[in-house]
């Protein structure tokens, strides 16, 4: 049971580098390629931000974004509650503020081959479902009218 729930919690873990690395991929790609004031009549009326400055992007595009991060999200989550955990007793020459602070001992201290193994095949899932079928789901989601923005 332990090593299930161990390669759940690495499948679930290998969400968040793919779902932000796409994340930074396509808000610099977008950064690059957008402009810098809101265009209407192209969709383009959903402010980027970048340390105060700004290009507009689409429904779509900012929908996607929004996904990415939420996925990131979602991943780190489920891998923190799945994983199991062994709490940790600090010494009792710990401040005693600090005992408030819970520690935890995993088995991703030292991951075994198999972990390995989980984690780059589920990171390459991640990334083709992502590449393959992003744009799909996003617009799949816009024509249903669900369009959300990170700000």
């Amino acid at each position: 049971m332990r090593q299930i729930r161990n390669n759940i919690a690495t499948a679930c873990f290998a969400l968040c580098p793919a779902s932000f690395g796409a994340y930074l991929w396509l808000f610099y790609r977008y950064f690059s390629s957008r402009p810098s004031r809101p265009q209407p009549e192209l969709g383009l009326v959903h402010a980027l931000n970048n340390h105060g400055a700004y290009v507009y992007i689409s429904d779509a595009e900012s929908t996607g974004l929004a996904f990415l991060a939420g996925t990131f999200v979602v991943g780190f989550v489920l891998t923190m509650g799945i994983v199991p955990k062994k709490l940790i007793f600090p010494p009792p020459s710990t401040p005693r503020w600090l005992t408030y602070l819970p520690s935890f001992e995993t088995d991703m201290a030292n991951p075994s081959r198999r972990l390995y193994i989980v984690m780059v095949a589920s990171l390459v899932f991640y990334l083709a479902v992502i590449i393959l079928a992003g744009r799909s789901i996003v617009e799949f989601a816009v024509s249903r009218g669900i369009v959300l923005s990170l700000g």
